[in-house]
C-alpha cells in the first residue's frame, strides 16, 4: 500500500504509475453495448486506493477488480501478469536461524550474482 501512497521509493512509484497506466490504457472488454455486461475496469478501485493508500480493504478491492478484469480480458490478463513479473507480484519472507551463517544473500528477483572469487580448477588455496 506504500506503493499507492507514493512512499515506496522511486521503484515503487514507477511500479504504481505503470499499473495506473495499464488500467487506464486498456479499456475493459465488453460483450456488447449493455452497461450491465460491461467488464470491470479497476479504475474506480485504483482511484479509491490512491485517495486512501493505507486502506487495506481498498487494496483488496483493487486486487479483486483486476483479477475479475483479467478473467474477462485475456490480453489484459497477460499484461497484468507481465506487470507482476516486472514488479515482483508477491511477498517473500526470509529468515536466518541458528547462529552465525557466514555469507548470506537474500533476494527475490536477481540476475547474475558473484560472491567472492570463483575457484579455478586445480588451484591450491
Amino acid at each position: 500500500m506504500a506503493l499507492a501512497g507514493g512512499t515506496a521509493g522511486a521503484a515503487g512509484q514507477g511500479a504504481w504509475q505503470s499499473l495506473c497506466a495499464l488500467v487506464r490504457r486498456r479499456p475493459a472488454a465488453h460483450s456488447d453495448g449493455d452497461e450491465d455486461a460491461q467488464g470491470v475496469t479497476g479504475q474506480r478501485e485504483l482511484e479509491e486506493l490512491r485517495a486512501s493508500p493505507d486502506d487495506t480493504e481498498r487494496a483488496r478491492a483493487l486486487a479483486r477488480a483486476l483479477a475479475v478484469r483479467a478473467r474477462q480480458d485475456a490480453e489484459f490478463g497477460q499484461e497484468l501478469d507481465a506487470w507482476r513479473n516486472r514488479h515482483g507480484g508477491g511477498s517473500v519472507n526470509m529468515g536466518i536461524y541458528g547462529g552465525t551463517q557466514g555469507t548470506v544473500v537474500q533476494a527475490q528477483h536477481i540476475g547474475t550474482l558473484n560472491v567472492g572469487r570463483p575457484e579455478r580448477p586445480g588451484a591450491d588455496g
